[in-house]
């Protein structure tokens, strides 16, 4: 039996891509863009019968303005190019909800919680709730463009609370974790 790589040939039938970008606007405040564009390549038909033409069925765009430590939604917006019903972009206003929230653990429960379900848009929500993911990465990126001081422990180390437990190597007693513990101890070094 061959790989599900073999599988995929012709031309896809739909297609949902999200991309995201971030850009420092000073020292302590960074901006992340992500976009979510979901297409279709071929006729469908709704629920009630009606023909729908292959074309963009989502494109969206929201901008998170973050500063502070953990990085906190100092501004938000979100812009909608296409949507599938004009009534989708009653839901912008729901972005303005998470001004004030911290990325940190949770983030992503409070954030459906704040403007998912059925008061917001899904496609929305699930762009927000991935950005979370690459504007703590922007945020860490952004601090680290000069070398800092080494935390004086595990506990001190911003963003720990968000990295434990996210991957198999940030889990506790994983590599990542018991190297960082090691070269905190004076055990190891950064280098390695």
């Amino acid at each position: 039996m061959g790989s599900l790589k073999d599988l995929v040939n012709g031309t896809p039938f739909h297609s949902r891509s999200i991309e995201m970008k971030t850009y420092a606007l000073d020292d302590d405040t960074i901006l992340v863009e992500g976009w979510l564009r979901e297409d279709r390549f071929e006729p469908v038909f709704s629920l009630t019968g009606e023909k729908i033409e292959p074309g963009p069925v989502h494109h969206m765009a929201i901008r998170l303005k973050l500063g502070g430590t953990p990085p906190t939604i100092l501004d938000a917006e979100a812009e909608m190019v296409h949507v599938p019903l004009e009534f989708c972009r009653s839901t912008l206003e729901t972005i303005q909800h998470v001004i004030g929230l911290e990325i940190s653990a949770g983030f992503k429960k409070k954030a459906h919680a704040m403007m998912g379900g059925e008061q917001g848009c899904v496609h929305l929500t699930h762009l927000l709730t991935v950005m979370s993911q690459a504007a703590f990465q922007g945020h860490v990126a952004h601090k680290r463009k000069s070398p800092q001081p080494l935390p004086a422990s595990l506990g001190a180390v911003e963003g720990l609370d968000a990295l434990l437990g996210s991957c198999r190597a940030w889990r506790r007693g994983g590599p990542k974790v018991t190297h960082l513990q090691s070269v905190l101890e004076g055990k190891g070094s950064m280098t390695e």
